[in-house]
């Protein structure tokens, strides 16, 4: 499977959310600007740029455009300043610390010297686990953080899924991957409902 087929199948995972027309204005304000270098609206410089060395690690430029070439990271910026509620950015915030000191941890190096190697390695042990682990932090994600005992490991899960997370949401609502890798009818037809994903190809962009 190449990699344009596997963008997607995996957009299907996205349970066919509708984006909101709020999502939707954030991320055509951020594809209108995409002339100028970008100034991040909640992000520190430094966590701006440690969110850009994710994004291109989830999202990379191949033979289809990535996370970086549709402005994802300027997306997340503003999602979580506009939409995310108050308790959910201190949790970005104290997730963004705890991987920037996880990393300084490993690699004896201030995150911002981190190469895109280190970053995919150090992403991978948190997310290629057995699906025994997975199970363990799917609970430990229910949990309040004074419940679990590793907080430092609750929070950048927390930090690592809303990058994830809001990185395939932009994505898939964005003007190019919508109409040029999903399935794109500007002029829908009638309504058949139950009709199976391999009859119609794949997903449709909304």
């Amino acid at each position: 499977m190449n990699r344009r087929d596997s963008l997607k199948t995996m957009s299907l995972s996205l349970g066919y959310a509708v984006a909101t027309p709020t999502l939707m204005q954030l991320l055509t304000a951020c594809e209108a600007d995409n002339t100028t270098r970008w100034k991040s609206q909640f992000l520190s410089q430094k966590e701006a740029l440690v969110v850009d060395q994710l994004v291109d690690v989830i999202l990379p430029t191949s033979e289809t455009v990535g996370g970086l070439d549709v402005d994802i990271p300027q997306f997340i910026d503003l999602i979580i300043k506009d939409i995310l509620p108050q308790k959910e950015q201190n949790n970005f915030r104290k997730g963004s610390e705890a991987f920037h000191n996880k990393f300084k941890d490993i690699y004896r190096k201030d995150v911002l010297n981190g190469t895109k190697t280190e970053f995919t390695t150090l992403l991978t042990t948190y997310f290629k686990i057995t699906p025994e682990k997975q199970a363990l932090v799917f609970e430990m994600m229910k949990q309040e953080v004074m419940e679990t005992t590793e907080s430092s490991t609750y929070y950048i899960y927390k930090y690592l899924i809303c990058i994830r997370h809001y990185a395939l949401v932009g994505y898939y609502s964005s003007k190019h991957v919508g109409t040029e890798i999903l399935n794109y009818n500007p002029v829908p037809g009638g309504f058949e409902a139950c009709v199976p994903v391999g009859d119609v190809g794949n997903v449709s962009s909304i």
